[in-house]
C-alpha cells in the first residue's frame, strides 16, 4: 500500500494515489475540480477503495436522495482488510440506508483511530452541519488538531472548518479569529470566508459583513460550490438593512439564475431569500415560478426534511398552495412508515413535520395555527440541519405570524430576543415598531 498526502495508507497505484491527493485539494477548496480528480483516480485503479469512497461521498454530500442511491455503485462489492478503508465503507453504508447519524458516529470512532484522515474530518464536518450537531461541527476539528503539524500544507483548512464550529457554537471572536487564520494559510478557502461571514451575521454586525465580503469576493466569486451560498450571506446582509434593491439584484444575478436552479442546497438558498422578501411585504414579481418549478421535477423521496420545508417555501410564495400541502402529506405518510428512513424520520418527527404544517398554516392565512405549532419548537430546531442563519427563516415566520395573529405581547418578546442577539437589526426594530 502507499501513502497519501497525510502519511496514511491506502490502496491503489501511483497515479491513483496523486489523483486522489489532488481532488483532496479541490475538495477542501469546494472547487468543482473535485470530480474531475475523483473520476482520474477512479479509472487510474479501480480497485483504489479511497478514490471509490471520496466518489460516493460526492453523490451523498448533495443532500439529494438520487445522489445518494447513486453512491451506492461506487462501492458496491467492495472490500477492504485496512480498517481505516472499511471504516469509510461502514460509513458510506450507513448513510445509504438513511442512518445518518450511525455514519457521524462511525466517522468518530474512525477519526479516534486516524485523527489525520482528511477525507473523514471533511465528509464528517459537512455530515454534522447537515444534522445541525454544532457541538461535534467544533469537536471534530478541535479533537484532531493536536494530531496535525501546523506546517502541514493542509492544516489551515482545518482552522476554516474550526471556524464555522466555533461560530455555530456561538463562540463568535474564537471564529472568527480561526476563520482569518485559515484565510492566510489559503486565500482561496471559502469555507472560512464563509465562517466569518456568519460571525458578523450572528453579531449583528452587517455593514462590516458586507465590508468583509466584498474584500474578499475574488476567492469566493471563483468557480466553486460556496459562490452562490455566500451570494446568499451577502443578500441577507443586505435584507437586514432593508436594503430590499441590494438583496433583489443579488437574487437574480446569482440565486436565481439558470445554474443556481439545478441543486436543492442551492435551491434552498433562492427560497430561503424570496420568503424573507414576502415576509416583509416585498414584491418578488415572478421569481417564485421558476424555483417551484425546479422543486417540482426533483424526487418527492423524503430524505432531508430541510430540503422538503425550503420546497414548501417556495410552493407557498409561487401560489402553488395544493403542492406545498402533498408535501407535508408525504412527510406524514414518511413518519408513519414502517421503514421510514431512520435519522430523517426523527428529525421530521420531531421538528420538521411541525414546522412543515405550521408553514401551509401560513400560506392559508391561519397564523394562529402557525404561532401554536411553532412556537412550542423554536429552539428545537437544529434537529433538521442547517445553520443558525439558515433556520432563521423559520423563526422570522414565527414573529410575522404571531404579529398577524394579534398575539403582539409573544411577538415583542421574539423581536426583544432578536434585539438583544443582534442590537443593530434594523430589521427587528422594524418589526418592534409595527408592533
Amino acid at each position: 500500500m502507499l501513502k497519501d498526502q497525510t502519511g496514511l495508507l491506502m490502496a491503489g497505484s501511483e497515479e491513483a494515489v496523486a489523483h486522489y491527493n489532488q481532488a483532496i485539494g479541490h475538495l477542501l477548496a469546494f472547487q468543482p475540480e473535485v470530480v474531475a480528480q475523483t473520476e482520474a483516480a477512479r479509472a487510474a485503479d479501480p480497485s483504489c477503495v479511497m478514490a471509490q469512497a471520496l466518489r460516493a461521498y460526492l453523490g451523498l454530500m448533495s443532500s439529494e436522495y438520487p445522489d445518494a442511491v447513486n453512491a451506492a455503485r461506487f462501492v458496491r462489492g467492495l472490500t477492504s482488510t485496512d480498517a481505516r478503508e472499511a471504516g469509510h465503507l461502514s460509513t458510506i453504508g450507513q448513510w445509504i440506508a438513511g442512518d445518518w447519524h450511525g455514519a457521524s458516529r462511525t466517522l468518530d470512532q474512525l477519526l479516534s483511530l486516524y485523527p489525520r484522515d482528511i477525507l473523514a474530518l471533511s465528509v464528517g464536518h459537512q455530515l454534522d452541519f447537515f444534522l445541525g450537531e454544532a457541538g461535534n461541527l467544533r469537536g471534530r476539528i478541535t479533537r484532531a488538531l493536536p494530531h496535525w503539524d501546523p506546517n502541514h500544507h493542509l492544516y489551515g483548512y482545518l482552522l476554516g472548518m474550526q471556524a464555522f464550529g466555533l461560530e455555530e457554537c456561538g463562540q463568535y471572536g474564537a471564529a472568527e479569529k480561526a476563520g482569518r487564520a485559515a484565510i492566510a494559510h489559503h486565500a482561496d478557502d471559502v469555507w472560512a470566508i464563509h465562517a466569518v461571514g456568519h460571525t458578523y451575521e450572528m453579531r449583528g454586525l452587517f455593514e462590516e459583513g458586507i465590508t468583509f465580503l466584498d474584500s474578499q469576493s475574488a476567492s469566493w466569486k471563483s468557480s466553486n460550490f460556496l459562490k452562490v451560498h455566500t451570494s446568499w450571506h451577502k443578500a441577507i446582509f443586505a435584507l437586514e438593512q432593508q436594503d430590499y434593491g441590494a438583496a433583489l439584484a443579488i437574487c437574480d444575478e446569482t440565486l436565481s439564475s439558470d445554474q443556481s436552479l439545478r441543486t436543492a442546497l442551492e435551491m434552498a438558498d433562492a427560497g430561503s431569500l424570496l420568503w424573507r422578501l414576502h415576509l416583509d411585504e416585498v414584491d418578488v414579481g415572478a421569481r417564485w415560478e421558476p424555483l417551484a418549478e425546479a422543486w417540482a421535477s426533483k424526487d418527492p423521496t423524503c430524505w432531508y426534511v430541510f430540503n422538503d420545508l425550503h420546497a414548501i417555501l417556495a410552493m407557498i410564495g409561487a401560489g402553488r398552495q395544493a403542492e406545498a400541502e402533498a408535501i407535508v402529506a408525504r412527510m406524514e405518510a414518511s413518519v408513519l412508515s414502517p421503514d421510514r428512513l431512520v435519522s430523517n424520520g426523527l428529525a421530521m418527527a420531531s421538528a420538521g413535520l411541525p414546522v412543515a404544517q405550521a408553514l401551509t398554516a401560513f400560506g392559508r392565512g391561519d397564523y394562529g395555527r402557525t404561532v401554536s405549532i411553532m412556537a412550542p419548537i423554536r429552539h428545537q430546531l437544529s434537529i433538521f440541519g442547517g445553520s443558525h442563519a439558515q433556520r432563521d427563516v423559520f423563526q422570522r415566520t414565527l414573529l410575522v405570524a404571531a404579529r398577524h395573529a394579534g398575539q403582539t405581547a409573544f411577538a415583542q418578546i421574539l423581536c426583544q430576543e432578536r434585539l438583544d442577539a443582534r442590537p443593530n437589526s434594523v430589521w427587528a426594530a422594524a418589526q418592534s415598531r409595527r408592533l
